[in-house]
């Protein structure tokens, strides 16, 4: 935070399961699902639909095996932590220790198997540990109530920050969000 940001909300964190997180399964599917079919087809033209079949399966079933073994390891030791602020300027976001021991696991799985796909995506897991969105940049949000979760996007092709509220925060966070988010931005 900066020296004029001011809380606007109590900063919170929570506990977040892997394996029963449906907004991880969704990223799991456009992470590893999106890449895996489209290598499969071009193996299918290149050298015919069985062998892009066999590409296709086995991707996918390497890629599930992994998430799942890092998914029950991570929701044994109790899930990742994310920590959340709203302040005057924003949104912020910062995953805890679980997530970046996930993400150096995954690094470290894919310099052992010597897969550039999950070395990349450990990379990229490292890499995505917070997140800052000002509420002048704030284009899209999207509620959904029955999980107590907040997405808030900026520009589209952006990353968005997902808020997962508490049972006793998510009503003050829900309309901070949508007085902040509707305010007219200055050019």
């Amino acid at each position: 935070m900066h020296d004029t940001e001011e809380l606007l909300l109590p900063g919170w964190t929570v506990r977040i399961r892997m394996l029963v997180s449906a907004r991880l399964w969704k990223s799991f599917v456009l992470v590893f699902g999106i890449p895996v079919t489209l290598f499969s087809v071009v193996v299918a033209l290149a050298s015919g639909a069985y062998d892009g079949l066999i590409v296709l399966v086995g991707g996918l079933a390497l890629f599930a095996f992994l998430w799942a073994a890092v998914g029950i390891v991570i929701d044994v030791t109790g899930g990742f932590t994310a920590g959340y602020a709203v302040t005057n300027r924003g949104v912020h976001f910062r995953l805890g220790k679980g997530a970046r021991g996930a993400a150096d696991a995954a690094t470290l799985i894919g310099l052992l198997s010597r897969s550039p796909a999950a070395i990349g995506a450990g990379l990229l897991a490292s890499a995505e540990q917070g997140a800052f969105i000002a509420w002048r940049d704030v284009r899209k949000v999207t509620i959904d109530a029955r999980r107590r979760y907040i997405q808030v996007r900026a520009a589209l092709g952006s990353k968005p920050v997902g808020i997962h509220c508490t049972e006793e925060n998510f009503a003050r966070v829900r309309e901070v969000v949508r007085e902040r988010s509707a305010t007219p931005h200055p050019a």
